[in-house]
C-alpha cells in the first residue's frame, strides 16, 4: 500500500510539471508572435501623384505691342504739294504762280524704340513733274501701346528741305531753293510678328521755301514762299535688339 501511494504522488507530480512546461511554452509563442506583429513595419503610404506639368500656353502669331531698341523703317506713299499755298512770290510786279502738283513720295527711317516712343532720322524724296522735294530731318512718333494689337499713333517730323532737278518757279534761272517745316500726322500701327509692324499714316506739312535766282532781266531775286504738302505714308518697320519671345 506504501508503494501504492508512492507512486501515485510521483506520477500527479509529474503530470503538473508537464503541463505547466507546456502553458509556458504556448505563452511564450503568443508573446513572441505579438512582438512580431509590433515590430513589423507599417505599410507604405502611396506616393503623392505627380502633378503633370501645365500645358505651355500657345504663342499667337500676333504680338500685342510693339517693342524694341533700334527700329528701321522704310515708306512709300502718294502726297500733293503746293509751294505757294499761303502766300505768293513778287517778281518785278510779276507773281508766276507755283502749279500744285502730285506725286510719290518714299523714304526710309532709323531710330530708337523707347516703349511708347519713337525718335529717329529720316529722309524722304517726292518726285513731281516738273522738280523733286527732298527732306531730311527728325521723325518723333507717340504710339499708344496700351491698346494692343492696333495701337494709334502721332507723328511729328522737323526737316530741311530742297528742291532739286528742277524748280517750281518758271520764272526765274539759276535758282537755289531750300527751306524747313514742319509735319504733323495721325495713323495706326500694326504689330505683325515680333520683330515687325506696319504703320499708315496721313500727313500735312507745312514747307517754307527761300526763293534765290535771277529774274528775266537778269536781276538777282532773293524771296520765299509757305505752301503746303499732303501725304499719306504706309511703312514697314523692323525691330531689333531688346525684342522679347514672350
Amino acid at each position: 500500500m506504501k508503494y501504492v501511494v508512492l507512486f501515485v504522488g510521483t506520477a500527479l507530480v509529474l503530470s503538473s510539471s508537464a503541463s505547466a512546461q507546456e502553458e509556458g511554452a504556448v505563452g511564450s509563442v503568443e508573446e513572441a508572435s505579438a512582438a512580431t506583429e509590433t515590430a513589423a513595419p507599417a505599410e507604405p503610404a502611396p506616393a503623392a501623384e505627380e502633378t503633370a506639368p501645365p500645358e505651355e500656353e500657345k504663342r499667337s502669331v500676333y504680338y500685342k505691342k510693339t517693342q524694341g531698341w533700334l527700329w528701321m523703317e522704310g515708306f512709300v506713299g502718294p502726297s500733293a504739294y503746293d509751294p505757294d499755298q499761303f502766300t505768293t512770290l513778287d517778281l518785278t510786279g510779276v507773281t508766276p504762280n507755283a502749279p500744285k502738283l502730285n506725286g510719290p513720295e518714299y523714304g526710309f527711317a532709323v531710330g530708337l524704340g523707347l516703349g511708347g516712343f519713337w525718335l529717329g532720322a529720316f529722309y524722304r524724296q517726292a518726285n513731281y513733274s516738273v522738280y523733286k522735294l527732298a527732306k531730311i530731318g527728325l521723325d518723333i512718333q507717340g504710339i499708344f501701346r496700351f491698346i494692343p494689337y492696333v495701337h494709334p499713333m502721332v507723328r511729328i517730323d522737323l526737316f530741311y528741305t530742297k528742291t532739286f532737278d528742277g524748280d517750281p518757279f518758271s520764272g526765274l534761272t539759276n535758282t537755289n531753293v531750300d527751306g524747313g517745316g514742319l509735319t504733323v500726322g495721325a495713323g495706326l500701327r500694326i504689330p505683325i510678328i515680333r520683330w515687325m509692324s506696319f504703320a499708315a499714316t496721313f500727313d500735312w506739312s507745312l514747307i517754307g521755301l527761300a526763293v534765290r535766282g535771277d529774274d528775266t532781266s537778269g536781276q538777282s531775286v532773293k524771296s520765299g514762299v509757305f505752301g503746303q504738302q499732303l501725304g499719306a505714308t504706309f511703312a514697314l518697320t523692323f525691330h531689333f535688339i531688346g525684342v522679347r519671345k514672350n
